[in-house]
């Protein structure tokens, strides 16, 4: 999970100039202040960056992120993999 977590972090860094240090516990809206257009930004960044779809609900909480991401992560490796 920690290159996710990782990846995250930089896409907050590259796209949004914004630096947490904490990630895992991070409501995205309320902690790092992200207004709509930022959660579809930083979304849209994601689904690129990993070639997966989600929902902006996916994008309440960030440990509910993280586990969407891994899931689906490894669900898109499992069927290139067949």
């Amino acid at each position: 999970m920690r290159p996710i977590v990782n990846g995250i972090q930089k896409l907050l860094k590259q796209k949004l100039n914004i630096y947490p240090t904490k990630l895992t516990q991070t409501d995205l809206k309320k902690d790092l202040d992200l207004v709509d257009w930022e959660m579809l930004y930083l979304l849209n960044a994601i689904e690129q960056t990993w070639h997966i779809s989600l929902a902006l609900n996916d994008m309440d909480n960030m440990e509910h992120l993280l586990a969407v991401v891994k899931k689906q992560v490894s669900a898109t490796a499992l069927r290139s993999n067949h």
